[in-house]
């Protein structure tokens, strides 16, 4: 199982309502994208300025599927409605998490 963390940096103007549907329509690409097995979204609760404003945890088989859900046109209209309003992301993707 890969695992895909997106985190996203929000202009500070970003309407909360924004957040709110934009949060709704990524959690809906897992009726619709067959790859995703998993969507997990987490907000910021602090807001310091190093922090993000929320990660994405999406979990797919491998990154073939990883590449047909970035390319998936559902996929690419949750961005496009996201983009006005973001400062910044970052992304992360692996398959285990490192042994102590």
């Amino acid at each position: 199982m890969l695992q895909h963390y997106i985190t996203i940096k929000y202009l500070p103007d970003t309407p909360t309502e924004h957040r709110e549907e934009f949060c709704r329509r990524m959690l809906a690409l897992q009726q619709t994208i067959a790859e995703v097995e998993e969507i997990q979204i987490g907000c910021d609760l602090v807001g310091e300025a190093r922090s993000w404003s929320l990660l994405i945890k999406l979990l797919v088989a491998d990154k073939s599927a990883l590449v047909r859900y970035q390319q998936h046109p559902d996929h690419q209209a949750v961005i496009q409605f996201n983009a006005p309003y973001v400062a910044d992301v970052g992304v992360i993707d692996f398959e285990n998490f490192l042994a102590p």
